[in-house]
């Protein structure tokens, strides 16, 4: 099924309807980061059908607890190379609770004929050998419901400095596959964050933003996230991210997270 049939998506009176189910949620009570970024993108594809997704930025104004989301589509901007969207999210009692930014570029403006990759530019990836066997799946909390783990099949395992984050998208990769990356890329930053906590007290640190650029397609939903904490001060944690399908770069992202006092 396509994001949209996932999300059972509706257009009436003006405004999307969307279906967020139980299993997409995660650990703070509400609709994962990944799959609402997943939702602007599917739903930006159907102002620009034939145009791919080139970036995205959101912010997590609240969290979406319920399972009936609506949403509004506003084109900001729409010329001969790119499309700029504003992609506006409110639960069912119309409290808004996130908004993005999506970017659409045309294929018939780009130059496609150039390749060229860096290997000496400092990147997190290509996923090494063997990261696979080495992978263990998430742990569930104890006394904390966390379906997405369920539903994505998370596993996870230490590429040097970094985290890898492996899962399998729950619906059907279509187009550029760029919602895919977003649920991978969201994922991914929790566990860095984890792993620079001092050991034996747990840290709530939910990240309230996540920005994405799109550098290639991704064909399946076996996704790689490697994720790396670059700093932590002030309360405040950057994880920088990268989304691989086997050796090829699908994303590159930038998140922060707050690390919460349990008061």
């Amino acid at each position: 099924m396509t994001p949209l049939e996932y999300f059972d998506a509706s257009f009436k009176k003006d405004v999307w309807h969307l279906h967020m189910p139980s299993e997409i949620h995660g650990a703070f009570g509400g609709v994962t980061g990944g799959a609402l970024a997943a939702a602007a993108i599917a739903l930006g594809r159907t102002v620009e059908p034939n145009r791919v997704a080139a970036g995205l930025d959101i912010h997590f104004l609240r969290g979406l607890s319920t399972t009936q989301a609506k949403a509004n589509v506003t084109t900001l901007s729409s010329g001969r190379s790119i499309t700029i969207l504003r992609v506006e999210f409110s639960d069912e009692s119309d409290k808004p609770t996130t908004e993005a930014r999506v970017v659409f570029a045309a294929p018939e403006s780009l130059r496609t004929d150039i390749q060229a990759t860096n290997s000496d530019s400092g990147l997190l990836g290509p996923p090494p050998p063997g990261l696979y066997a080495d992978a263990k799946p998430w742990r569930k909390p104890e006394g904390v419901e966390v379906p997405i783990i369920d539903t994505a099949s998370p596993r996870a395992a230490r590429v040097g400095a970094s985290i890898a984050t492996m899962i399998t998208v729950p619906w059907d990769m279509n187009g550029d596959g760029s919602e895919g990356a977003c649920l991978a890329a969201d994922l991914s930053v929790g566990p860095p964050v984890d792993a620079v906590m001092p050991k034996g007290a747990w840290v709530p640190h939910p990240n309230p933003d996540l920005s994405l650029r799109f550098s290639g397609p991704a064909d399946n939903g076996d996704l790689v996230a490697i994720a790396i904490c670059r700093e932590v001060s002030g309360g405040l944690a950057t994880v920088e991210t990268e989304v691989w399908q086997q050796q090829s770069l699908v994303a590159k992202g930038l998140s922060t997270s707050l690390l919460l006092s349990k008061s």
